[in-house]
């Protein structure tokens, strides 16, 4: 092995690009955490599991149009780069959904409790595009396979929310000892609560109601060329009282 290849493995540490157009969510990137106890996992499209250590919770984006609608995993093109520890960039491009426009989801762990804070913009957006995100599936149960972190009617079917503007708090677990993790977005967002059973169709998930035994929560943001949203997903912490206004400044501080 010459110099110049003993270096490559350290080179692609640094910096992991990897192309991805639709399939099957695979938990494979750590967020936060280690490998072996991870906190946080993503897909290579934007899909999170949030871990602690029990399951604590699924977030799943999504892009809506007038015409046309897609999870991340079924969007065209989507790059992710994982080029420092805790941080990942994903690239969105589909003509159907975005028609000449791009959107960049910029995530970052945070360090006062267990979860994560997104910042999201685009270039070149179609009129009257919005985000979506849906989370839920807090099972409160540790999982022994991580990469089941998806958002499983079965994980739903004792949670509770409480929604103020763009802001949740999702309650799980035993009654005795509840469990909660809280949900930040711009107060633009329209949350709903919606049928985890009815994941395969976007649209039809937005309006599936809230008579259901797998409950879920599902919303739209709307999306405006060189403007950004945060998202801020997180697990309880004595540091952590964050409100939407301070989610800028928390960005530049995780997000080095």
């Amino acid at each position: 092995m010459n110099r110049k290849t003993g270096l490559l493995p350290v080179l692609l540490f640094l910096w992991v690009s990897v192309s991805y157009a639709g399939g099957k969510a695979d938990f494979s990137l750590v967020v936060s955490g280690t490998p072996s106890e991870p906190a946080v996992l993503a897909c290579r499209v934007p899909e999170f599991s949030f871990h602690i250590p029990y399951m604590a919770g699924n977030l799943r984006l999504g892009v809506l149009t007038p015409d046309a609608a897609g999870w991340g995993s079924e969007l065209k093109n989507v790059q992710v780069e994982q080029h420092r520890e805790g941080q990942l960039i994903y690239t969105i491009q589909d003509s159907s959904v975005l028609g000449k426009g791009t959107l960049i989801i910029r995530v970052a762990a945070l360090s006062d409790t267990r979860g994560i804070i997104l910042k999201i913009e685009g270039m070149d957006l179609p009129d009257a595009a919005s985000l979506f995100w849906a989370f839920g599936g807090c099972l409160g149960k540790v999982l022994e396979d991580k990469k089941e972190g998806s958002l499983k009617p079965e994980y739903c079917t004792y949670n509770i929310f409480s929604i103020e503007g763009g802001t949740f708090t999702a309650y799980y677990g035993e009654s005795m000892a509840l469990k909660v993790f809280r949900g930040i977005t711009p107060m633009e967002s329209d949350i709903r609560l919606s049928d985890a059973h009815a994941q395969k169709n976007i649209r039809e998930f937005y309006d599936s109601g809230k008579i259901t035994d797998a409950p879920a929560l599902a919303a739209t943001i709307p999306l405006v060329s060189g403007e950004k949203i945060y998202l801020c997903f997180q697990g309880p912490g004595r540091k952590a009282d964050y409100t939407y206004f301070m989610l800028p400044e928390l960005f530049k501080k995780e997000y080095k």
